[in-house]
């Protein structure tokens, strides 16, 4: 679970539905939707709040079910596999990369478990890291935007999760900054602005690259897939 609220920084004002916070409590996610709702979660007392709740009301239901019997031998074949656990060689402990040193924990978490590929340069200054998942139905990059720039103008193929982690943006939906939760459905058409001087971090969970809707962007978008 998510970590206690960073009070150093305003509490977000954009949430994921409670449809989504419903799935997350039930286990129901992706690893990398996990991530990303775990990454709004620890900036957001509401929504850690909600999710709580509908993990106790889940854990209430569980205590109504009839216990299921189970073979004699299990027990024995569980204690054999904590056995095999312990007697395998241990993993390099890895550490999160300086640059992530303020990002939220369950971000720099995932960042220590897996080798990390290096920064892609973008055009017009942006720069992209892949975030390592063993699942390939879905993308998660962090992306810097420099301040005063965004995307050229997109629609997306499929719905797309993105969370701030510094500095913010702002698009026809509102004003975005750190903790903040953004879903653009399929269909859904925008252009985001980073914010002046300070520029973005974001993550963003992709499931099919973008349309750009733009001359430049078309002319772009070979360079832009992520």
């Amino acid at each position: 679970m998510a970590n206690s609220l960073d009070t150093s920084r305003a509490a977000p004002t954009h949430h994921p539905s409670g449809e989504l916070l419903l799935d997350y409590a039930a286990g129901a996610m992706t690893l990398a939707e996990t991530l990303l709702m775990e990454m709004h979660i620890q900036a957001c007392a509401e929504c850690r709040k909600a999710s709580d709740a509908a993990m106790a009301i889940g854990g209430s239901l569980l205590d109504t079910i009839e216990p299921a019997h189970l073979p004699p031998s299990l027990f024995q074949q569980t204690l054999q596999a904590i056995d095999a656990l312990e007697a395998s060689p241990a993993l390099p402990v890895r550490q999160a990369p300086a640059f992530a040193a303020k990002w939220p924990s369950p971000l720099r978490r995932h960042l220590a478990t897996s080798p990390l590929a290096k920064w892609r340069k973008l055009p017009a200054g942006f720069r992209a890291l892949r975030v390592p998942f063993k699942d390939q139905s879905s993308r998660v990059w962090i992306m810097d935007a420099p301040g005063g720039r965004g995307p050229l103008r997109h629609g997306h193929v499929a719905d797309e999760w993105t969370v701030v982690i510094e500095g913010g943006f702002t698009d026809e939906t509102g004003t975005y900054a750190a903790g903040d939760f953004a879903l653009m459905g399929t269909g859904a058409e925008h252009t985001m602005i980073a914010e002046p001087g300070e520029g973005c971090v974001c993550a963003i969970l992709i499931r099919e690259n973008a349309r750009y809707l733009t001359l430049t962007g078309k002319l772009l978008a070979p360079f832009l897939k992520l």
